[in-house]
């Protein structure tokens, strides 16, 4: 059964749906009693409840904003939205919700059906921020997270990779480690892997790619088969040495402990380790993972400030990057 709409409940009653829409807005100043009484009793009976976004666009006062994640599945999102949603409330907005799953082609189909669906504005954390969909989006009532395009072209708070990495990384050199390794996903010109491996090279000055180690994203058995030879011939190659790995994220920081604990090495015993993210279960490690926290929730609630600030008072100028502070959680892993 189809929902009633305003137009529906103005046919029933026999007035305007100007006179329906006044009635829904509290606006009774031209309205006599009995036509209130008339539309109040009508409403009751059908249990009418009109569509908040329609009422919204017919006051001018459009409070529903789009959110388009490039992976709902990474946990680094969750905490991302759960900002977003806390600055919602606050500010007394909806949110529609859609996931890309990691298809470029899927998160410009979401793009697109959030604008038809005439949400106020967008929030993006993008699967490819240079993306041609972009280019249609205005900065007025845009804001990215996370990843960052080539030409800064929309608000966007992320958080400062590069230095970050790089700090936490000269920390392990002041360990006196012999090698060093960056464990990442495949680069793919996203800049949240990209600026990390960045600030690995300006902590080590590292001038070939022999400390790169690539981890297959969501890759065939037998390339993560290859991942496990790399971090053993490492091994073996470093037996009279110290080394040390410092993980791209959490996620891939799962995939390097699990292959050491294959092939039956340990940390601190065998090797340091040091990771960007941190997440709950990192704590009950034996020692705890030293790591870089990054406020993801405090992106969600950024964003939202920002974007509601383009919204309501029109505040929207030249794309700005703003960067979320980080903070280093050392342990004795390294």
């Amino acid at each position: 059964m189809e929902k009633l709409t305003i137009r529906d409940i103005a046919t029933m009653a026999k007035v305007s749906t100007a006179t329906v829409s006044n009635y829904l807005n509290g606006n009774y100043d031209r309205m006599s009693l009995k036509t209130r009484k008339h539309l109040n009793q009508i409403i009751s009976h059908t249990n009418f409840r009109p569509n908040s976004t329609a009422r919204n666009l017919a006051k001018n006062e459009n409070k529903t904003i789009g959110v388009s994640i490039a992976d709902i599945t990474n946990p680094f999102t969750s905490q991302v939205l759960s900002g977003i949603y806390e600055q919602c409330d606050n500010y007394n907005y909806r949110v529609l919700f859609t996931n890309a799953a990691n298809s470029e082609q899927k998160e410009i189909d979401n793009i697109t059906r959030l604008k038809n669906d005439g949400v106020a504005g967008i929030i993006v954390d993008p699967v490819n921020p240079d993306s041609p969909i972009y280019q249609s989006l205005s900065n007025q009532n845009t804001v990215m997270v996370d990843r960052q395009s080539s030409n800064l072209i929309i608000d966007t708070v992320a958080t400062d990779n590069m230095t970050s990495v790089q700090e936490l990384v000269q920390k392990m050199q002041a360990k006196h480690y012999d090698n060093l390794y960056f464990v990442t996903w495949p680069f793919q010109n996203i800049s949240t892997r990209t600026q990390r491996y960045q600030g690995f090279i300006k902590a080590t000055h590292y001038s070939t790619l022999n400390h790169l180690v690539a981890v297959p994203h969501h890759g065939k058995k037998v390339e993560y088969q290859q991942f496990t030879q790399n971090i053993k011939t490492i091994m073996e190659q470093n037996t009279a040495a110290k080394i040390g790995f410092f993980c791209m994220n959490a996620r891939v920081l799962l995939h390097l402990l699990r292959t050491m604990q294959q092939l039956n090495f340990s940390y601190p015993e065998d090797y340091g380790v040091a990771t960007y993210e941190e997440f709950d279960w990192m704590q009950v490690m034996t020692p705890p993972i030293s790591c870089i926290r990054q406020n993801s929730e405090a992106i969600g609630k950024t964003a939202m400030h920002i974007l509601r600030q383009k919204l309501e008072h029109k505040q929207a100028s030249k794309p700005q990057l703003k960067l979320i502070p980080t903070k280093q959680i050392l342990h004795d892993s390294f």
